[in-house]
């Protein structure tokens, strides 16, 4: 007997299946596409138990004859290709012919479709085999339903994930295609409920805007940037929308390519490349990224669920990064510095003018460098006002006779100090005053109190602290972090976590996937101490939190939790809570960089932070505390 036989057709169905046919989600994306195709302006979806149990698409497209409806069923028939060439110009979504025959292999079909009002077509399907067709009447369009989805599969079956699951995964693909097409018009319902319903708009910039506040909420419509109009071409287009910071909590990415969903790796590398250049961050904001290039300029031909693309242009994917950054800036609420002040602003004179005044000489130009003569009126003995911690003036202007106010209660001796220039040969005079550092008596564990002062912060990242050793820098995210984390894990570990209840419930505005995975968590999360209610319209009502996070701290756990693919029950969610997740979303809690602190803020957090378990490292490993001691100061100034 020979060792190497051909397959039986039915075998062979059933492994191409395979490739195409992971979930419900697959058979609702697949549906989807072929709708769009033909010309939809309205698709409805309905599914039993996520799609396990029956999945119907209906559409008013084209429709198909007799002859059309029962050979779509064979592998490779389309009608979108024709010869190769078509294949290296691919502009319809499907074009292999595999989806119809893949999912016709593995669960019960029933096709009914027309070309035209009352005459149409009735094709029955099961396991791959055509158990039924004949004539029937119905309106234009093809309606499509897949029951019992890999019932002759039982070992692909077993991997289908709980009907929430794989809901909330064919929501995510409905919601994706609603987006590409603002102008067609979706309706999806599971068991009888409406969890997505939109209304057809423009197929431009402010459609597409519109279409993201119907399936996620105005909320976050408004807090988007448009890519400027600069990277749209007569060869390719760069459009859509990046989140500004209030967005970083839920993680919406989605990126098309000619309007076809996609999760191209290349793409998104070079959006989060572009967040960490120009945020300084990892807080990666919501993307909704259109990419429109020449059909020949691209290969979709790739993946067998065509959820992959690449691009002929290797610099396509820079010319992208580079549209990210300029919108990124935007976000960020970033513009350029005016070269002159207006006309009826106030005139200051900058720290660096000191040494020369504003002189003017024979010509009338002002000579900002020529050294002021001892005594002079702009010797420095007129005015000098002072500077916060952070390098804000907090006091007014006066004749150096007189003290300078720095704060309710408090007066000041006055800058006369600072000798003229002509005397001292400084180099320029100092402007502002520093603000006296703080004492901040600080004790870790062991209780031993040791003298440290807060001398503010740097670049508004770092605490600095003159010690009795020497100078200590302290990251104050990842400080926070620390703080966070330990507060976390000590509510968490107790038996069920003490709460608080809002006096005003906060309504957490999400999209319908994450709504739903929210309510089926909200069980696992009440012992954590959140308690949580659905209300209309996909919002969700947090009524208590822990008592140890704040409202801000609660939501943004909230919101990683509702983006989160991870299967996790009750115990699941405690012990994960309790590990790596505390850590997460301690991160994502805490202060951020390039954030401003007041004096009592910074030292309430190195307070907090000297008497944490271990205040030297954040639950990544990354430290908390560098010290420069005195030793090694005088040694890198040579006085050693």
């Amino acid at each position: 007997m020979p060792q190497i036989r051909i397959l039986e057709d039915r075998l062979i169905s059933q492994i191409a299946a395979g490739e195409v046919v992971e979930r419900p989600a697959s058979v609702v994306k697949e549906l989807v596409e072929n709708s769009i195709d033909a010309g939809a302006h309205d698709v409805s979806i309905e599914l039993e138990s996520g799609g396990k149990r029956r999945v119907v698409v209906s559409d008013d497209g084209r429709g198909m004859d007799a002859d059309d409806a029962l050979l779509a069923f064979d592998r490779h028939a389309t009608s979108k290709i024709v010869e190769f060439d078509d294949l290296e110009q691919v502009a319809t979504l499907g074009f292999r012919g595999e989806a119809l025959a893949s999912i016709a292999a593995v669960s019960r079909v029933e096709l009914r479709t027309a070309t035209s009002p009352g005459d149409g077509t009735l094709v029955r399907i099961e396991g791959g085999r055509v158990k039924r067709a004949e004539p029937i009447a119905h309106p234009q369009g093809t309606r499509l339903e897949i029951a019992s989805l890999f019932f002759n599969v039982p070992a692909r079956r077993k991997f289908v994930k709980r009907p929430q699951t794989e809901l909330r995964r064919a929501l995510e693909v409905v919601q994706g295609y609603a987006l590409a097409h603002p102008e067609v018009r979706f309706t999806l319902r599971h068991e009888g409920r409406a969890l997505l319903e939109t209304i057809p708009t423009r197929d431009d910039g402010v459609g597409i805007r519109e279409r993201i506040a119907q399936v996620f909420g105005a909320p976050l419509s408004r807090n988007l940037v448009e890519i400027p109009l600069d990277f749209i071409t007569e060869e390719e287009a760069i459009t859509g929308f990046v989140g500004n910071q209030q967005t970083t909590r839920g993680r919406r990415l989605f990126v098309f390519v000619n309007r076809r969903l996609v999760r191209d790796r290349a793409v998104l590398a070079s959006f989060y490349r572009a967040v960490r250049e120009e945020w300084k961050s990892d807080d990666y904001p919501a993307l909704f990224l259109f990419l429109d290039v020449e059909p020949r300029e691209v290969d979709v031909n790739v993946h067998p669920q065509k959820a992959e693309v690449r691009f002929r242009d290797p610099t396509f994917v820079d010319r992208v990064g580079t549209a990210l950054r300029a919108t990124l800036a935007a976000a960020r609420g970033e513009e350029p510095a005016p070269l002159r002040v207006p006309r009826g602003m106030p005139q200051v004179q900058a720290a660096w003018e000191g040494l020369g005044g504003r002189q003017v000489d024979e010509a009338g130009r002002q000579e900002a460098w020529r050294p002021i003569a001892s005594g002079s009126p702009s010797s420095g003995t007129t005015s000098s006002p002072t500077l916060s911690a952070i390098g804000t003036p907090t006091g007014p202007q006066r004749d150096s006779s007189l003290a300078v106010e720095s704060a309710p209660g408090e007066v000041r001796e006055p800058a006369a100090a600072y000798p003229p220039f002509g005397s001292s040969g400084r180099i320029a005079q100092p402007t502002w005053k520093p603000e006296e550092p703080r004492m901040v008596p600080l004790s870790g564990r062991s209780g031993e109190a040791r003298p440290f002062r807060i001398l503010g912060q740097y670049k508004g990242t770092m605490i600095l602290l003159e010690g009795p050793d020497g100078l200590y820098l302290i990251d104050q995210h990842v400080a926070h972090e620390r703080l966070l984390y330990e507060r976390v894990r000590r509510s968490l570990h107790a038996e069920r976590s003490t709460s608080q209840t809002l006096l005003t419930p906060m309504l957490l505005e999400l999209g319908q996937s994450e709504a739903l995975r929210l309510e089926e968590l909200a069980a696992a999360l009440e012992p954590c101490g959140f308690v949580l209610s659905p209300m209309s319209g996909g919002a969700i009502a947090l009524t208590a939190i822990p008592t140890v996070l704040s409202i801000d701290e609660a939501e943004a756990i909230l919101q990683k939790l509702a983006t989160s693919s991870e299967e996790l029950d009750g115990q699941g969610l405690r012990q994960k809570l309790l590990d790596t997740l505390a850590a997460s979303l301690a991160c994502q809690a805490a202060v951020k960089m390039h954030h401003p602190m007041t004096l009592d803020k910074m030292e309430r957090l190195v307070s907090e932070l000297f008497k944490a378990e271990q205040p030297y490292a954040c639950p990544h490993g990354r430290p908390v505390v560098l010290v420069m001691g005195d030793v090694e100061l005088e040694r890198r100034f040579g006085r050693r």
